[in-house]
C-alpha cells in the first residue's frame, strides 16, 4: 500500500502508470508524492542550491507527466524518473556554468545532508568525482563521448546504449572499454587530452 499525505492506495508504480497514461493526472500526483523526497535528494546531488534542486525537480516531473508514454515499463518508473532529473540538473549546469564542485553555503548543505544521508565530507567527494567524470568526458572523442555519456552519467545498460545510438552491441561494449582506457590517459595526462 502507498501512502502518500491522507489518500492510501494500493496501486503500484506500474498501475499509476497506467492510469497516468490515460491522463489521469490523480495517478500521476500520487507518484509525484512518492518520490518528492527521494528525487529532490538525487538532485541535490548534482546542484547544490536547494531553490534551483526544487525548480529541477518541478520540471522533471512536468517532462515525466509529458512524455509518460515514452516510458518504458520493462525498467521501473524510478529510474526513469530519476534519468530525466539528472539530465535537468547537468542541463541546469551547463547553461549556469556554475562549477559541480562548487560547495553550497552552510544552510544549503545542512538541507543537502538531511536529504541526502551522507556527511559533507563523502558529499564533496561524491561532487569532486562527478566533476572529474564529466570533465574527462568532454574531452573525449565524439563517438566515445556519446557511449561515456549514456554508460557513466545516465547509467545506461549496454543494451540502451546500442538502440539509442544505432550500434551492434559488440561495437557499443568496445568503445565503453577503449573509453575506460582513454579516461584513464586523461586523468594521468598533464594536459588531461585524449590521445
Amino acid at each position: 500500500m502507498v501512502k502518500t499525505g491522507e489518500k492510501p492506495t494500493k496501486l503500484d508504480d506500474k498501475a499509476l502508470v497506467a492510469k497516468a497514461l490515460q491522463h489521469d493526472q490523480g495517478a500521476f500526483s500520487l507518484l509525484l508524492e512518492k518520490y518528492r523526497s527521494a528525487l529532490m535528494a538525487h538532485v541535490l546531488k548534482y546542484v547544490p542550491v536547494v531553490e534551483d534542486a526544487e525548480d529541477i525537480c518541478q520540471r522533471s516531473f512536468e517532462k515525466a507527466f509529458m512524455n509518460i508514454e515514452r516510458y518504458n515499463p520493462r525498467y521501473a518508473f524510478s529510474t526513469w524518473l530519476y534519468n530525466i532529473a539528472q539530465n535537468e540538473a547537468i542541463d541546469h549546469l551547463r547553461r549556469s556554468r556554475t562549477s559541480i564542485n562548487s560547495v553550497p553555503i552552510s544552510e544549503e548543505r545542512e538541507a543537502l545532508d538531511v536529504l541526502s544521508g551522507t556527511t559533507p565530507e563523502e558529499e564533496f567527494i561524491i561532487e569532486q568525482a562527478v566533476g572529474e567524470l564529466v570533465s574527462g568526458i568532454q574531452r573525449l572523442p565524439e563517438s566515445y563521448r556519446l557511449v561515456a555519456e549514456l554508460r557513466f552519467i545516465k547509467d545506461y545498460a549496454y543494451e540502451d546504449i546500442a538502440r539509442e545510438l544505432g550500434l551492434p552491441l559488440g561495437t557499443v561494449k568496445t568503445r565503453i572499454n577503449r573509453t575506460r582506457k582513454l579516461m584513464e590517459k586523461i586523468v594521468r595526462k598533464p594536459d588531461g587530452k585524449a590521445e
